[in-house]
This record gives structure tokens, C-alpha cells and sequence, in this order.
């Protein structure tokens, strides 16, 4: 016999001779009845790396978000993307800017700053102001400004007043549908129109006022087709549009960018000085944390990743020869199949699985261990501290169950007073472009003012201003408008009371708060026939007359 056939037929194959391998088993192994002894299989995890990957570092390189806190008023444009991309995706810096956003109640109350030439010309003007902030929806401007703030740093809006065309025209353009709010009695539109980011920008300052200009390359950038950039110009206050014509004429030359009329616009930045063309957003000082926090958060999700593939190990029954196996080649694949089966149904749909094996076998998971960074308080003290980057402390948001009453409550003023800092800002480019386009009234101007009133201090402030009304003589309309209500409707409401006599018509009811100590039908009503002896000694000697003390009589 050959030395290479001895060889074989030993179990030495032939080095020449290819060998193929199915499962992790070889020919030469089938043949000898024991090379099924062990199998594994890893069950499969679904793949949520689409729905959980989105991280910062997916969207920004580390050399941008490098920039971007190093320098955020030089990258503007990418500190605006990462900020909004941020509140999208952060529920901490979500919930902060939205509460912040509704925690003003935006109590207001309108007057007029110099009087002169009569109470007529006073309250008309007094009655533009109070339609046009009616008309530009003065409260949803305020949030929408903040809301902008907050995220972008920066909010641009052009202030637009309109003739308005009286005729029947039922036909009206895509224009004349957005900007169809009236002034009452005024014959023209007012509207506040937001002006995109990415083509504003503030150029200057003039009477103390940002000035800004306007990018005409928004109209050829954002428009495939002229008709859409018609339909888009028309929607666009007068100057824009005329300045785009004339650029337009001008073969679009370089000078594409037009300075508006500070009278006409509002720009409103933070969180940055006065010589500074660009603001802040508030997520920019959290993004540290805001970064380390997804570390932490995507290093779980692997551990969490690698806990659920389990490993399941099955041994089958040994043979009468150490290390060979009971079953036969076919029994082995068979067994193996149905055990996977069971496992993989079991895994994936839940329920029951009911398989057979033969005896001796043995079946069990690999324990691939626990990893203490599963403890709440590592990621709760993340979240704290985002809040607190944020401005927010963490027990108003939820995050955290430390921290007293006292100190949140002290949180919730300091935040009510940098939010009412930046409207009080807004709230002086109202009353100027409403004095400059719509009063148009030097001697008489007027301006809203709104109350420095939150969710939270509300009943403060009325305390305050009932106190000032009961001893210093203060004024009924700012105690109306700190209770939260308009003070023209309640004292439109109390005239036409008075004048429909409702006081007399609608009397109280007879209580023992409502009548005094000289009304007649006052006290306990009187018996007629009385048994009592103290009673019939008291009505016979006038007892029930008798003057107290306290009537010093």
C-alpha cells in the first residue's frame, strides 16, 4: 500500500488533495461520526444604527464643531445648522427653548408718550396702535422672535404696509392672500414679514438701530423657474422686489446685496455685544456636554448591542468512544436544525417553541456580562449638567429630583429676566416702526409696554399692583393687565355695563358680606310667637336694640 494511501486511511490527508468545509466541517470528519459535537449560532439583532446613529459627529466633523466653538460669530452659518440640528435631536435643549419660549405671558398695556393738540387726536392714535399690533399678532411676533433667538442666534423681519384696494375682487393672488389682515378705519396691510437667514445680515447701525441688508441671490438660488420666482417676489415687501428688478437690469452684476431702510426692519440678535453682526444661540455653550452625552449614550447602546446577541451553545450526546458522538451524521444536522429553529422563532416572534432532542444533549446561553455603565445617575448627571449649560435648572425640566422649591423658583426669575430683556428690546422696535410707518405722529407717540409677567410670578405682580392701587393711588389698567386681560375689553365690557344699568338691574345677594349693621333685613329673622323665655324678655325690654361696643354709641 502507498505510504500517502496508509496515510489517509490514518487520517492524514494527502497534501496535494483539496479539502471542502461545510459548517465548519470537514469530509474526513464526516466519516468518522463525531464532527457535530458542538454548534453556535448568533441569533440577529435588527439594525438600528439608521435610527440611532444620528449623533453630532454624523452630521458635523470634529474640525467643525472645533470652529464653531471656538469662534460661533466667524462660522455663523455652521454654529445656526448645528444649533438647530441640536434642538432637534436633544430633548434637554427642546424642552428648554420651548418653555422659555411659553413661560411670558406678554401683558400688555398701550399709552401714549407726549399729549398734544387733544384727547381726539390721542386716542386715534392710540387706536392705530392697538390695531396694529392686532393685525401683526404683536404676542406670536414676540415668540416667534425668541424662538428664532434662541436657535439661530439671530431673527430678521421687515415691517410692510400696504394700500388697501377696496373693490369686489374675488380673485386674489398668492400675495394678496398672505398679506390680507386690515387696519381697521386705516385703508392699508401692515405685516411683519421674516426674512431668511442665510441672505440677511446686519451691516451697520443708524439712530441706535441695527441696519441690515438683504441678499438678492436668495431669489436665483431658491427658484428653479421664473414663474416660481414671481410668485415668490410678489410675496416679498416693495423694496426687495424693486431692488431685484433693477439688479436683474443690471445683468446681475456683484452687487447683489441691498441695505434696507432701518425704518422698515428689525433685527434682533443675543447673547453678543452691540459691534457684533451676529448673535449666539443658547445651545452653543451646552455643546461639550451635548457631545460627551452622546459618547456615553452611543457606548451603551453598543454594550446594549452586544447583551442582546446571545450566544447559544448546544452539546450533543457523546458516543461510547471519548470525543466521538452518539448520533449519526443525518440525526446530528437534524437536531441541529430544529434546535436553531426553535431558538430563532422563539427569539423573533416571542411565544412557545417546542422542539425534541436526543438524550444527553445539552443546551445553554453564553454569558456575556453586565457593564455598570447601565446606572441611571451616570446619564442623569449628564442631563443635569446640559440644563444647567443651558440656563434651565434640571428639576423644572425633570431630569433630576434633587434641588429644593426655593431654588427653582429662584432659577424660573432669573430666567423671566433675561427673557424679559430681550422683549423689552423687541418690544422698542415695535413702537418704532409703528410710529414711523402707521402713527407717523412726533407730538404724540405711542408705545405698547409689555408687563415683566410669567406663568410663574403672575400673582406676584397683581399683589404688587393691587397694593399700589389700595395706597398709592396706582392705575386700574395695569392692575386689569396683570390678571392676564385685555384692559380695553374690560373697560369696554364695564361701560356697556354701566350703560345697560346691570349694577341695578342684578343686585347681590342679601349676605351677611353685603349688608351692614343698618340695614333693617339684617340678622337673625325675628319670631312672631315666641316660647323662649330670653326671647320673649328680650323682644318686651328692646334687648336686640341695644348698641354694641364697637358701635361706640
Amino acid at each position: 500500500m502507498p505510504k500517502d494511501d496508509i496515510k489517509r486511511e490514518r487520517g492524514h490527508p494527502s497534501q496535494t488533495q483539496t479539502f471542502t468545509e461545510t459548517n465548519s466541517v470537514s469530509q474526513q470528519e464526516v466519516n468518522n461520526s463525531y464532527e457535530f459535537n458542538s454548534y453556535f449560532s448568533t441569533l440577529p439583532v435588527n439594525d438600528y444604527s439608521s435610527i440611532f446613529g444620528c449623533n453630532l459627529y454624523t452630521e458635523f466633523t470634529p474640525e467643525e464643531i472645533r470652529a464653531i466653538v471656538k469662534d460661533p460669530i466667524a462660522n455663523h452659518s455652521l454654529t445656526r445648522k448645528l444649533a438647530m440640528f441640536v434642538y432637534n435631536s436633544e430633548g434637554v435643549v427642546t424642552n428648554t427653548i420651548d418653555y422659555m419660549v411659553a413661560l411670558p405671558c406678554l401683558d400688555r398695556v398701550v399709552n401714549v408718550k407726549k399729549r398734544k393738540f387733544g384727547k381726539t387726536k390721542i386716542n386715534k392714535n392710540k387706536d392705530l396702535m392697538l390695531s396694529t399690533l392686532e393685525s401683526i399678532k404683536d404676542k406670536q411676533f414676540i415668540r416667534d422672535a425668541l424662538f428664532t433667538d434662541m436657535n439661530e442666534g439671530n431673527c430678521f423681519y421687515y415691517f410692510e404696509t400696504t394700500k388697501r384696494v377696496n373693490d369686489a375682487t374675488k380673485a386674489l393672488s398668492d400675495y394678496d392672500v398672505e398679506n390680507i389682515v386690515e387696519l381697521c378705519d386705516l385703508g392699508m396691510n401692515a405685516s411683519l414679514i421674516p426674512l431668511p437667514y442665510e441672505y440677511s445680515k446686519i451691516v451697520g447701525r443708524k439712530n441706535n438701530r441695527n441696519v441690515m441688508a438683504f441678499n438678492l441671490r436668495y431669489f436665483q438660488e431658491q427658484c428653479v423657474t421664473q414663474d416660481e420666482r414671481n410668485r415668490k417676489l410678489k410675496k416679498y415687501p416693495a423694496e426687495i422686489r424693486n431692488a431685484y428688478y433693477a439688479w436683474e437690469k443690471g445683468n446681475f452684476s456683484s452687487n447683489n446685496w441691498v441695505v434696507l431702510d432701518n425704518k422698515h426692519t428689525i433685527a434682533h440678535k443675543i447673547k453678543c455685544k452691540i459691534s457684533e453682526p451676529w448673535g449666539r444661540p443658547l445651545a452653543i455653550a451646552a455643546i461639550s456636554d451635548i457631545l460627551y452625552q452622546n459618547e456615553f449614550v452611543d457606548t451603551k447602546r453598543n454594550v446594549l448591542r452586544e447583551l442582546n446577541n446571545r450566544i447559544v451553545v448546544q452539546t450533543l450526546p457523546e458516543g461510547k468512544d471519548k470525543g466521538s458522538c452518539a448520533l449519526t451524521k443525518t440525526q446530528q444536522q437534524d437536531q441541529h436544525d430544529k434546535v436553531k429553529q426553535a431558538v430563532m422563532t422563539k427569539n423573533n416572534r416571542g411565544g412557545t417553541s417546542f422542539f425534541t432532542v436526543s438524550a444527553g444533549t445539552k443546551i445553554e446561553a453564553l454569558d456575556v456580562g453586565t457593564a455598570d455603565i447601565f446606572d441611571q445617575k451616570n446619564e442623569g448627571d449628564l442631563t443635569d449638567k446640559i440644563a444647567m449649560d443651558l440656563g434651565m435648572a434640571a428639576q423644572l425640566l425633570g431630569a433630576s429630583s434633587t434641588g429644593t422649591f426655593a431654588n427653582g423658583q429662584s432659577n424660573l426669575e432669573m430666567i423671566n429676566a433675561q427673557l424679559y430683556t430681550w422683549i423689552q428690546e423687541l418690544q422698542n422696535e415695535l413702537n418704532y416702526v409703528i410710529n414711523e410707518n402707521i402713527i407717523k405722529d412726533n407730538h404724540n407717540k405711542v408705545e405698547v409696554y409689555y408687563l415683566p409677567t410669567s406663568r410663574v410670578n403672575r400673582q406676584q405682580f397683581f399683589d404688587m399692583m393691587k397694593t399700589l392701587y389700595l395706597q398709592a393711588s396706582g392705575s386700574m389698567t395695569l392692575l386689569v393687565a396683570s390678571t392676564g386681560i385685555n384692559p380695553d375689553v374690560y373697560f369696554n365690557i364695564l361701560d356697556e355695563e354701566y350703560d345697560s344699568k346691570i349694577f341695578d338691574k342684578y343686585l347681590p345677594h342679601q349676605t351677611s358680606y353685603t349688608l351692614s349693621k343698618d340695614d333693617n333685613v339684617g340678622g337673625r329673622p325675628s319670631v312672631d310667637n315666641p316660647t323662649k323665655e330670653s326671647t320673649i324678655q328680650s323682644q318686651s325690654n328692646g334687648g336686640n336694640n341695644l348698641p354694641s361696643p364697637s358701635d361706640n354709641k
